[in-house]
Order: C-alpha cells, then structure tokens, then sequence
C-alpha cells in the first residue's frame, strides 16, 4: 500500500535525521511504535492516507512537547484530550462502517496510550487532584473498575491527609464496586492518618449502617433459605454490633466533641432499625455535655422524630403530642440553664418548626407558640438584634403590621446602635404610609444612634423614599448627605447626580458635576454615569467627554484598565474624535498602568484593535 511505503520511509528518513538529537530519539521510538496502529487504521479503511498523516503530525507535535526539559501540565492534557476525541471518531467511523475487528491493534492501543499520558502526567504533577480524577472518570466511563481501585489506591498514598479522597474512594467501593470489605479497610486506613476528622467517622459509620440495612433486606428475601455458614458471619452485622464500635471508637477519639456524637445521630435517625443506638447517643449526650445547649436541641427534636405508622389520624395524634413534648425539653433546658446562647438555640429550633410545610391549622399554631416563645424570651432580655430581625419577618407572615411597627420600636429602643434593625424599623415606616414627620424623626434618631460609617444602608433608604414620594425635601436630605463620611457621601454624590439628571435635565446635572468634582472623594461610578448622560445625547460635546474621562483618569487612572479602553473607544468612534488623541491614550495608559493591570489592558486594546472587542 501506498501509505505503508510512505510511512516506512518516514521512518527511515526520521532515524538518519536524528542520530544526534536525544529528544527526537525519543520522539522517534514513540513514533515507531504508533505505526502499526496507524497501518491498521488505514489498511481496515477507517482513516484516510491523508488523515493518517495528519493523525501523525499532531501525535509528533504533542510527543515533543512532552520531551522538552520543563514539562508543562497542558500539554499533556491537551494530549490527552486528543486521543480521547480520537477514540470517539474511530467509535463513529466503526459504526459508519460496520467494521468491528482488530479492536485490540487500533482501540485498545489509543486506551492504552490515554492511560500511560495521565500516569506520566500524574507522576509529575501529584498535588493535582483533578488530573487523578480525570483519569478515574475516563476508566469509569470505561467500566475499568480493576484500575479504578488502583487509581484510588496511588491517589491516597499521595493524598493521605484529604479526608474528602479516602470517602470518596470508598464510596465508590461500596455503591459501584459492590465491595465491602474494600471500602471499610480504605475507611479504616483513612482513619489511621486522619483520626480527628468528623467526617471520615460520620461516613465510616453511615457505610456500617447501610451494610447492615442491605444484609437485613437481603435475610428478608432469602428467609429460610439463607445458608447458615452465610448467617452466622452476618450475624454481627445484621444486628448493627460493628456500628455500635464504630460510633464507641469515633467518640474516645474525639473526646469533649458534642459535634460528633449528634453528627452520628443524625445518620443514625436515617434507619429504622437504630432505635437502640439512638437511646445510647442520647444517652451519652446529656451524661457528657449536659450544659451544651446542642445537648438539649437534640434531645428535643427526638420527640420530632415520628416512626412510620398505617394510620395518618394516629400520626396527626402523634405530631401534636411530639411538639409539646418539643417545647417542655426546650422549657426545662431555659430554667436550668437560663442563658442567652440557650435561649437562641430555642428560638431557632422553634422557627426552623414553625416554616416547615404543615396543614394550615397546624402552621398557625406553630407561629403562635413561636411567637410566645420570643416574647418569653424578651422579658428575660436574651433577645440578640439578629433574633429581633428574625421574630420581625415571623410577624410578618401572620401579617400584623400594626404589631410588627411595635416591636419595631421595641427593637430599636433595646439595641439602638444597630443599623439593620433601625432600617427595618424605617421600611415599615414607609410601608404603613405614616406620616413624613414620623419617618424624618425616626431617621434623626437611627442616625445619632448609629455609626456614621454604617448608616449607608439608612441614607439609601431615606433618599429612595424622597425620591419616590418627589416631597420638598430631597434636595436637603442630599444635601446634608455630602457632608457626611467617604462611606456615606460616596454612594450620595453617585444618586444625587443622577436624580437631578432625570428630573431637571442635563444642564443642571452638569453645573452639579463640577460642583461635586470639587468635594472629593468620588467613585469611579460617579464619573461613568456622568459620562454615560452625555453620550446619550444627540450631539455629545467631545470637549466635554474628554474632560470627564481626563478627570476620571486624575482619580482612577492606576487603579482601572476599562476606563482607558473606553477613553480610547470614544476617540475613535465618536465624529469629532482624533486618532492621533487614542494613540496618546494608549502611551499614557501603558505609563501608569502597572503589573495586571497593564497586561490586561494590552489585551482589551489587542482585542479592540482586531474589531473582537464587544463591551
């Protein structure tokens, strides 16, 4: 064949080229053994010649891209990336065809050659963890589970302190390996190099769980017929015993830990076969911790957890009688320990109650024992503004507007210095329609409370209230705004100029410009609405234009590339603009520019330059 010929002598011209060159030795080897996979390729007809040649062109520019002395991560992807695509096409062309022989000289070949580019790429690049997981993705699809388990096995002798690795690993061995016994000695090994980790016990113990669920099923199936040899090595297993030590072991190993205990509790409530182990959690919660007002959430939910049951009107029962039971835990842990972090724990447990999805009925009588429970907890003052903000928007699910203005002003009263519970009081102000009076008084008072560095959120506010309602008295508020800190007078200056933009015009908005140029300091945004109000008129003044981006540069001209970009974009597109002003732009910009910053805007200006740039 003509193409064999071609290639032999390819390969006796790239021997007498390279006696002297040690990479292109190599790259002639790796060369030499791909040409009987590529003859294949085009004596079974699935290639062209003049594919084959291009095949062995991109294959010698990505082999001597490996062999230079300082590898780069890349391009091995990039190599890889194409023998996978490569594969796809020979899938395709097989399929074309109907040509399903010499897998093993043409498809196997390309495999092997994928799996060898990410063991190379792996070795040298080890801290990668998405280069190890590519590789098992790429034998996942392939259903390689054999070199899965070595993968994962390499991957955690160089990731031994990744807990995240050692459940990934077993997860895979338990679900898709179907393989036990693999997945617990990996869990066991993760243990040993990472002993304090919360998670790999929490998952150690859930795979016991649902080993022991999956025996139990399978007794249930089997019954009778369940060999006995099988029976009693299950028996441990079937009873829950190896979960047991698990959870015995995870807390000697985590002493004075409550956060492993309830985590483990939590897995434990998924089954319905854990009741026993459930006692004993608890149990060792309120003998271990029995200050911690997790300890106390805990033992309250239990009486949340309802067990399946035929009848829904004895489930209705139940429900009603669990969530009293609920609140008196919750009662007896606020006497005993009547302090504020157990009075929240409380308060959120009672909330997390009452937004869950119930009957009618049932919801309002949740939000009303809620809100007696804050109220409860107001009296004896272990309310946090956070806790306030949090009943606010309870109220205002039942709707009693009336009553959430009052305890609003309760609020206030009680934590005057916080800026979101005076802005909440203030919206509903407005939202009741009360009187200007009332809402300019309330604003007085929330801004001699607060700081003035934090009331931002009060002044946008107050000034969207006058701008809306048009009331006499936005120019003082704005006004006054000025005067204030830069995090105040900042964000004023930007909607003081555009208010007075649309509602006395340009003219008025441009003498405001130059008097707020003079109050520094100003915001990049301040200059580009500014300059934006005056390209959208019908005949921008490029005098104008170019003395608010030269101002804008005065201010920010180190500190933003975009704001060059677009100086130079206006020079050229605009009628009266000049060419020879951008090229001084751009001489300026790669002046003061420094670092990033200027090799971004290299890059905007190329791309500008080349009609790709969009915005």
């Amino acid at each position: 064949m003509v193409l064999l010929i071609e290639l032999n002598d390819f390969r006796r011209i790239l021997f007498c080229n390279t006696n002297h060159t040690t990479m292109a030795e190599f790259v002639q080897q790796s060369i030499e053994e791909m040409l009987p996979e590529l003859e294949q390729m085009e004596r079974v007809g699935l290639f062209t010649d003049q594919e084959i040649r291009q095949i062995l062109k991109k294959r010698k520019s990505y082999e001597y891209k490996l062999r230079r002395k300082t590898k780069c991560k890349e391009d091995f992807l990039q190599y890889i990336q194409y023998e996978i695509n490569l594969l796809a096409l020979v899938k395709k062309r097989r399929k074309r065809t109907g040509y399903t022989f010499k897998r093993v000289e043409i498809d196997i070949a390309i495999v092997q050659r994928i799996h060898m580019l990410f063991r190379l790429a792996s070795t040298r690049f080890q801290e990668d963890v998405k280069l190890w997981m590519s590789h098992i993705e790429f034998c996942k699809k392939r259903n390689e589970k054999v070199t899965i388990s070595r993968l994962f096995n390499k991957m955690l002798q160089v990731h031994t302190r990744k807990a995240e690795f050692w459940i990934l690993a077993a997860k895979w061995e338990f679900e898709d390996n179907s393989n036990p016994d693999n997945a617990r000695g990996l869990l066991q090994r993760g243990l040993r190099f990472n002993e304090g980790s919360e998670k790999l016990w929490t998952e150690y113990y859930r795979m016991e769980l649902l080993l022991t669920d999956k025996m139990r099923k399978r007794r249930k199936v089997l019954g009778a017929n369940l060999p006995e040899a099988d029976e009693d090595a299950s028996d441990a297993v079937i009873k829950g015993e190896i979960a047991a030590v698990v959870y015995k072991m995870a807390v000697e190993a985590l002493p004075g830990r409550v956060e492993i205990i309830l985590s483990l509790l939590d897995v434990c409530r998924l089954f319905n076969f854990t009741s026993d182990q459930e006692h004993r959690m608890l149990k060792d919660l309120e003998e271990m911790f029995p200050n911690s007002p997790k300890t106390w959430e805990a033992l309250a939910k239990t009486h949340l957890v309802i067990r399946d049951t035929e009848e829904q009107s004895a489930i209705d029962v139940l429900q009603l009688d669990s969530e009293e039971k609920f609140h008196m835990v919750f009662e007896e842990a606020v006497e005993k320990i009547p302090t504020s972090e157990m009075w929240a724990t409380y308060l959120q447990a009672s909330l997390e109650l009452a937004q869950t999805e119930a009957p009618r009925p049932l919801k309002e009588k949740r939000l009303q024992r809620t809100i007696s429970v804050f109220e409860e907890a107001r009296k004896k003052n272990h309310l946090t503004p956070d806790l306030f903000l949090k009943w606010l928007q309870l109220v205002g699910y039942g709707g009693f507007g009336d009553e959430m203005l009052q305890l609003a002003r309760d609020a206030t009263a009680r934590f005057p210095s916080s800026v979101m519970l005076w802005h909440k009081h203030i919206q509903l102000l407005i939202n009741n329609d009360c009187s200007e009076e009332e809402i300019k008084q309330v604003f007085a008072t929330a801004r001699k409370s607060v700081k003035e560095k934090e009331s931002w959120p009060l002044w946008e506010l107050i000034l969207e209230c006058n701008v809306r309602n048009s009331t006499g008295d936005t120019i003082k508020f704005f006004e006054t705004g000025l005067s204030c800190c830069r995090e105040v007078s900042v964000s004023v200056k930007e909607m003081y100029l555009q208010w007075t933009y649309l509602t006395a015009g340009i003219s008025k908005a441009r003498n405001l410009y130059k008097r707020l140029c003079q109050l520094k300091p100003l915001s990049l945004l301040f200059y580009k609405n500014y300059i934006d109000m005056e390209k959208s008129q019908d005949k921008p003044k490029i005098k104008v234009l170019r003395r608010a981006y030269e101002e804008a540069l005065r201010d920010f001209g180190t500190e933003d590339a975009d704001i060059w970009i677009e100086y130079i974009k206006m020079e050229t597109s605009h009628p009266d603009g000049s060419l020879g002003n951008a090229g001084k732009i751009h001489f300026q910009a790669l002046k003061f520019l420094e670092g990033q910053l200027n090799q971004d805007f290299i890059t905007r200006y190329t791309l500008l330059q080349t009609g790709q740039l969009i915005s």
